[in-house]
């Protein structure tokens, strides 16, 4: 695992450190949908991505009060990332809340799409053991890597999909992650969306859900999401919505 990460790190520097030319991008959020576009944060510029959600699962609630992701723009090709939140689990008999790990990690641009060929970036987190609620840490660092893959069907509709793997700082076998979204611009400001999510596990059942949603630019600078999720495995039982925000500065 060690090694793993090591050279993970030892590629993610020697990318960085290429040309740095600066050009100013069009607004992309990752937020509001589970599946992550490939595109890179504007070169120079911070943009905070902030949200609240609501998440039931029977007996269990948990409410995100806060959760928020800074994407720092490196160059045209590279972004660095931080990410945690404050958040509140509740049972009928438990009640824990505030601060989730930290998250670093950085998203690389292989690729531009061409052809049929998508646009392709590589993403990769590392979540800390040390910082946080010790109830909401985990037990070694934790990392998780992703592909993120995205084609023009139209001028108006796209399809975002994603691969990856994530660890969850216990197992030394990670779970498979796949995501897929179409999106759709209803207008130069307003987008709406349907994505399938899921994750895969040889030790535990697979976990498949839905959300829908949409967005809508302020500006130049400023995204609202709205977005609810369903649980495809238990429709009674599970539900969650999601309001944020995305601001570039």
């Amino acid at each position: 695992m060690n090694k793993i990460i090591i050279s993970v790190f030892l590629f993610i520097i020697a990318f960085v450190c290429k040309s740095q030319t600066v050009e100013l991008s069009d607004f992309s959020a990752d937020r509001p949908g589970m599946a992550t576009p490939p595109n890179i944060s504007t070169p120079k510029k911070i943009q905070i991505e902030t949200g609240f959600s609501y998440e039931k699962i029977k007996f269990q609630e948990t409410n995100l009060l806060n959760s928020t992701l800074l994407r720092y723009g490196i160059n045209q090709n590279s972004e660095i990332r931080l990410q945690s939140g404050y958040a509140q689990f509740k049972t009928d008999s438990l009640n824990i809340t505030g601060f989730n790990p930290l998250s670093i990690g950085t998203k690389l641009m292989i690729s531009e799409a061409k052809g049929i060929l998508p646009k392709t970036s590589f993403l990769f987190n590392l979540t800390l053991p040390c910082i946080g609620e010790k109830n909401f840490r985990p037990e070694n660092l934790t990392p998780s890597i992703y592909l993120l893959m995205q084609n023009s069907i139209t001028k108006k509709l796209g399809v975002c999909y994603n691969i990856g793997l994530e660890y969850d700082g216990e197992s030394s076998e990670p779970a498979k992650f796949a995501a897929i979204c179409f999106g759709y611009s209803i207008s130069d400001k307003l987008s709406g969306f349907i994505e399938n999510y899921n994750w895969f596990s040889n030790s535990t059942k697979s976990e498949n859900f839905i959300d829908l949603g949409c967005a809508y630019l302020i500006g130049n600078n400023i995204q609202l999401d709205l977005s609810g999720n369903i649980n495809l495995n238990d429709f009674e039982n599970y539900f969650m919505i999601n309001f944020g925000v995305a601001w570039r500065i």
